[in-house]
C-alpha cells in the first residue's frame, strides 16, 4: 500500500512539473495562456567563433513574425500597461497552446521582416536546423519575458525555460 501511495505522489509531481514554455516543430505551449503578441525571430549568428552552444549576443534578424489576437468580436483594453482581450464584451479565453501548422481561432500571424500586410492562419516561416531563434513580448505572471531556442543538426529544439526581463524599480 505504501508503494502505491508513493507511486501516485511521484506521478502527480511528474505530471505537474511541466515547464512554463515548451516548443517543437508543431507548436508552442505557454503555461497560463498566450496573452500577448509574441514575436518570433530567426537569427543569424554573427559571432566570429561559432563552435559553442551559447546564445549569440552578436546577431542580426533574418525573419520576424508576430502572433496577434484578432478577429470578429475581439476588442482590447489596457489596464496598468497590460493588454486584456474581450470576445463580444466577455473576457477572452486565452489558449495555452498554439499550433504552427493549422488555424488557431482568433490568433493570426503577420510577417514583419520581410514586411507584408497579410495575415496568416499558419506560421509563415519554417524553422531551420542549425539556427537560433528568440521569442519576445511574452507576458507571464505579470512580467515581460523572452525565450531563446536552438534547432540542432537532428532537428531537435534545445532550450531552457522563460527568462524574465529585469526592470529597475527606480
Amino acid at each position: 500500500m505504501k508503494k502505491f501511495i508513493f507511486l501516485i505522489i511521484i506521478l502527480t509531481i511528474t505530471i505537474s512539473c511541466k515547464k512554463n514554455i515548451e516548443i517543437d516543430k508543431d507548436g508552442i505551449f505557454i503555461k497560463e495562456g498566450i496573452k500577448s503578441e509574441l514575436v518570433i525571430a530567426k537569427l543569424e549568428d554573427n559571432r566570429i567563433e561559432k563552435n559553442n552552444k551559447t546564445f549569440p549576443h552578436l546577431y542580426s534578424i533574418i525573419e520576424k513574425v508576430r502572433l496577434k489576437i484578432n478577429g470578429e468580436g475581439i476588442s482590447s483594453t489596457f489596464n496598468y500597461g497590460e493588454e486584456k482581450h474581450f470576445l463580444n464584451d466577455k473576457p477572452f479565453e486565452y489558449k495555452n497552446e498554439i499550433n504552427f501548422n493549422s488555424k488557431n481561432d482568433y490568433y493570426k500571424w503577420t510577417l514583419e521582416k520581410p514586411r507584408d500586410n497579410k495575415t496568416y492562419d499558419k506560421l509563415p516561416i519554417e524553422f531551420e536546423k542549425n539556427h537560433w531563434y528568440t521569442i519576445r513580448d511574452i507576458r507571464f505572471r505579470g512580467s515581460d519575458c523572452y525565450f531563446e531556442f536552438y534547432i540542432n543538426e537532428n532537428g531537435e529544439f534545445e532550450y531552457e525555460d522563460l527568462k524574465y526581463i529585469m526592470v529597475s524599480p527606480i
